[in-house]
């Protein structure tokens, strides 16, 4: 039970607390208090710079005061020297050097922090200005807690992703991301690769394989650009809902691998992509003719695009036969069509024209050497770029 101190009772109870016990409670203040009780006394400044949870706030307007922020916190770090943190907690506003942010959160993943929140309260502050930093953060043995506010672009590159949980709980962390990259990661130990985001407005998952039997889970309601390009195989699940706000779509549909890593064209897969992304006002479509040539010849299978203007295609190096029937999404809405990295092959020139005798509407077709084509179409004009 405590008791009344007379204001007469000369005894500092503070400073006959042991250092761990004092610690613990300087831990527990906020990074403001706890410099403040550096003032007390000697022994309170030197505990100071050895407490476990770091919380540094440069959400600063004014110049002068950023400058002394990043100067108190090279100072208390330098201190601190290899004690471990428990808890760093770092905001950053405009203006705050990129490089240093990078110091002192390599700093604090070396020495083994358990929870690490990064508050960006500026647009300017991207991933790509944080290569190391990305690598040592996604492999830090230590981290527990990963939360990253205020965060618009991530960029994730080159990575090996430990198990299916890993990329979900690292976007639950990002409460404003608006865009995410997937490059030349290591998927293929996963089973369920699931992109959930609300704020998510434009993905890009490219430069890689997926593994045998892994679901690809994509649900982001406010997508407006997806680019798609790995190769995946015959059991991969693809699962893209809630696409309803997307306009633009870039596809590179290659050759689809069996678990005896033969190559086959497996055109439901390509189906079922096709129809998650019919909405599109815009498709840049990529990759292996023969795959192409598979779907044209079911066209009763390709979904209408009721709002598609725009087709833009690569080049066609393999074969091409006419279709028995013509899709329905080719002959009225697509204003323009763009087929690029001609090689001057003559199944290029097949599918060229065929595209141009089907045009029923107003179009505009880019592309080299297809003036002397016949055209369905007096509107169709030819732009040589």
């Amino acid at each position: 039970q405590g008791r009344r101190v007379d204001e007469e009772d000369p005894a500092d109870r503070l400073s006959e607390l042991p250092d761990n016990v004092i610690l613990h409670i300087m831990s527990s203040l906020p990074m403001k208090e706890a410099v403040r009780t550096c003032l007390l006394s000697t022994r309170l400044k030197d505990l100071f710079t050895s407490i476990s949870n770091i919380e540094l706030d440069g959400v600063l307007r004014n110049k002068a005061l950023r400058n002394r922020f990043m100067k108190f916190s090279d100072g208390f770090l330098s201190l601190r020297k290899d004690i471990s943190v428990d808890r760093f907690r770092l905001g950053c506003g405009p203006g705050i050097d990129h490089r240093k942010i990078n110091e002192w959160i390599l700093y604090a993943v070396r020495l083994g922090v358990r929870e690490l929140d990064l508050i960006f309260q500026s647009r300017s502050f991207e991933t790509r200005h944080f290569t190391e930093l990305e690598f040592a953060v996604f492999t830090c043995k230590t981290l527990l807690t990963l939360r990253l506010f205020n965060l618009p672009i991530l960029h994730l590159n080159f990575l090996k992703f430990s198990d299916d949980e890993s990329i979900r709980r690292l976007l639950s962390g990002c409460n404003s991301l608006e865009e995410l990259l997937v490059q030349s990661c290591e998927l293929s130990n996963l089973n369920k690769l699931n992109v959930c985001h609300r704020t998510l407005k434009r993905l890009t998952i490219s430069g890689g394989d997926l593994a045998p039997s892994c679901e690809l889970e994509i649900n982001t309601p406010n997508l407006v650009c997806f680019d798609f390009g790995y190769i995946y195989c015959e059991e991969t699940r693809l699962s893209l809902r809630n696409l309803n706000s997307l306009s633009e779509a870039r596809i590179c549909i290659g050759f689809i691998v069996n678990r005896s890593s033969n190559y086959y064209n497996d055109t439901a897969s390509v189906f079922d992509l096709m129809r998650a992304l019919s909405c599109v006002q815009s498709f840049h479509l990529t990759g292996i003719c023969s795959e192409i040539q598979a779907m044209l010849m079911r066209p009763s299978l390709i979904p209408e695009f009721p709002n598609l203007t725009s087709l833009k295609m690569g080049a066609c190096y393999a074969y091409w036969r006419t279709p028995k029937k013509d899709p329905s999404c080719l002959q009225n809405h697509i204003k323009a069509i763009k087929i690029f990295a001609l090689k001057r092959k003559h199944v290029e020139f097949q599918l060229v024209e065929y595209l141009l005798k089907k045009a029923g509407r107003e179009q505009r077709m880019m592309s080299k050497n297809i003036c002397a084509l016949p055209k369905a179409s007096k509107k169709c004009h030819i732009l040589i770029i």
